[in-house]
């Protein structure tokens, strides 16, 4: 029997520690680095599409590491984004600025997958109908397999305006305290 994707994401939470549906009853998560965690608050908008994001993991086959967040997030960006889900973009491009840093290849080649599938959140699919399916059907569907894809001039392009802005993105806190210095001064 072929496992479901509300399956697969129990077995995911379970393995991982995460709690009952990613931790959406816990008030504060912890971004786990190597040496120590930072707590954050869990808020609303995290509680209701934690899933959305650990769905990914599952279909696309990273895993939870940094360089697999940053494959995450390097395939959100290539297919799409996440629709009306704003704060998700903020974590994504946060996610990207590091990612791009760090795992430059590993994102481009995320990237342009995500730029050869087809994004569940822009489909306006609901969680009801993803939840139900298996997961060869979802991956089929989406074309989550893990062919690698040639970049196209555009793909080169379009990360390079997102490698723009993820780079703007990164720098942003140090561009504010520069300002606010010289302003001042």
């Amino acid at each position: 029997m072929e496992l479901t994707l509300t399956r697969a994401l129990d077995l995911f939470y379970e393995k991982h520690g995460y709690g009952r549906e990613g931790g959406i009853d816990s008030d504060w998560i912890w971004l786990k680095f190597r040496y120590f965690s930072l707590p954050i608050p869990n808020v609303k908008g995290r509680r209701e599409n934690v899933w959305r994001h650990d769905m990914l993991h599952i279909l696309l086959d990273y895993d939870t590491s940094w360089q697999g967040e940053a494959q995450v997030a390097g395939w959100v960006l290539g297919s799409g984004g996440w629709g009306r889900f704003y704060v998700a973009w903020l974590f994504a491009l946060s996610m990207f600025s590091v990612a791009i840093t760090f795992f430059p290849l590993k994102t481009f080649r995320a990237f342009v997958r995500g730029r050869n599938t087809l994004s569940p959140y822009l489909l306006g699919i609901t969680k009801e109908n993803l939840y139900a399916d298996t997961l060869p059907s979802l991956k089929k569907q989406f074309k989550f397999d893990l062919t690698p894809f040639k970049a196209t001039l555009t793909d080169r392009l379009l990360f390079g305006f997102w490698f723009l802005v993820g780079l703007l993105w990164l720098m942003l806190p140090i561009l504010t305290v520069l300002f606010v210095f010289y302003a001042f001064m």
